[in-house]
C-alpha cells in the first residue's frame, strides 16, 4: 500500500476537532450563501447570471470541503485500524495512563478469546442453527 506523502495522524484530538469545526463552519457557511443567492429577486439578466455563477462557486467550495472531511475521516479510520488512536494522550498524561490502555486491550482480548471459544463450542454441539447465526429467516 503507498502511504500518502500528506497523511498526519489525526490522533492529536485538538488538531481533529479544530479541523471538524472548520469543516462544519465552512458548510453552514456556503450552505447558508447559497440560500440567500437562491432567494433573492432578480429581474436583470446579468445579475441573476452573476447569482448563478456565485451559487456554483459556493457549491464547488462546500464539495470541496466535503472531500476533505471524507479525508480526514478516512485517516481517522486507518487510525484507529492501524492502533494509532489515543497514543498521544497517553503520552502527553505520563501518569500510567498507558497502563489503563493496555488493561483495556487485555479485557478486550479477553472478551474475544471468550466469544470463539463459546462459538466453536456451539459449532461443536450442532446447536448453531439458521435462528443463531443469520436473524432467523432460515435462508
Amino acid at each position: 500500500m503507498m502511504e500518502n506523502p500528506t497523511y498526519t495522524a489525526p490522533s492529536q484530538s485538538a488538531a481533529g476537532i479544530s479541523k471538524l469545526n472548520g469543516y462544519q463552519n465552512t458548510l453552514l457557511l456556503k450552505f447558508q450563501n447559497i440560500i440567500e443567492l437562491a432567494t433573492e429577486d432578480t429581474a436583470d439578466l446579468t445579475m441573476a447570471a452573476t447569482q448563478t455563477h456565485q451559487i456554483q462557486v459556493h457549491t464547488a467550495a462546500m464539495i470541496k470541503t466535503v472531500e476533505d472531511l471524507l479525508t480526514l475521516t478516512r485517516a481517522l479510520k486507518e487510525a484507529w485500524l492501524f492502533g494509532q488512536m489515543g497514543e498521544d494522550v497517553a503520552d502527553q498524561n505520563g501518569d500510567g495512563s498507558s497502563g489503563v490502555s493496555a488493561n483495556i486491550n487485555e479485557q478486550i482480548d479477553q472478551d474475544a478469546k471468550f466469544v470463539v471459544e463459546w462459538l466453536r463450542t456451539k459449532l461443536r454441539e450442532g446447536n448453531m442453527t439458521d435462528d443463531t447465526v443469520g436473524g432467523g429467516d432460515g435462508r
